[in-house]
């Protein structure tokens, strides 16, 4: 599944080399919420001065304290979120079976967008403390 669109990308004007008008309105602002919450979530928090809680906090603790963790990271990521990306509302997030081995913990997250409706991301926890998030998409849904 491709990482989503990059800002370079939209700045051309396009999305994995598909001009940005062959996208609906929610499709692209599906897009772009996944990269602010990638964005967020691969922040460490303190990184930003000006924005001391921006991010999560140091994942080295969290990774060492896994499964038993799992919860509190549920619950900095929620909070992030709701803070720090405007466009979500209201947002669940919940703990997934990872059948990868390489993986530590993996959520789903579902966002409820103010204007887009309902989108699904999956977050996968990897060593070294990087959250790859990808959307899922169900049958005619962002």
């Amino acid at each position: 599944m491709p990482a989503g669109p990059s800002l370079y990308d939209m700045l051309l004007g396009q999305i994995d080399g598909e001009p940005l008008e062959n996208f609906d309105d929610r499709t692209l602002e599906a897009l772009s919420v996944q990269q602010n919450v990638r964005r967020i979530l691969n922040t460490r928090a303190g990184a930003l001065k000006h924005l001391p809680d921006y991010g999560l906090p140091d994942l080295t603790n969290i990774y060492r304290s896994l499964p038993a963790s799992s919860q509190a990271l549920k619950e900095q990521m929620e909070a992030s979120l709701l803070k720090y990306e405007p466009r979500i509302r209201a947002i669940e997030v919940a703990m997934i079976d990872t059948p990868d081995p390489g993986l530590q913990v993996s959520f789903e997250m579902t966002c409820h967008l103010r204007r887009a409706g309902l989108v699904r991301f999956g977050t996968y926890f990897v060593p070294p403390g990087i959250f790859r998030l990808e959307r899922r998409v169900r049958e005619g849904k962002v």
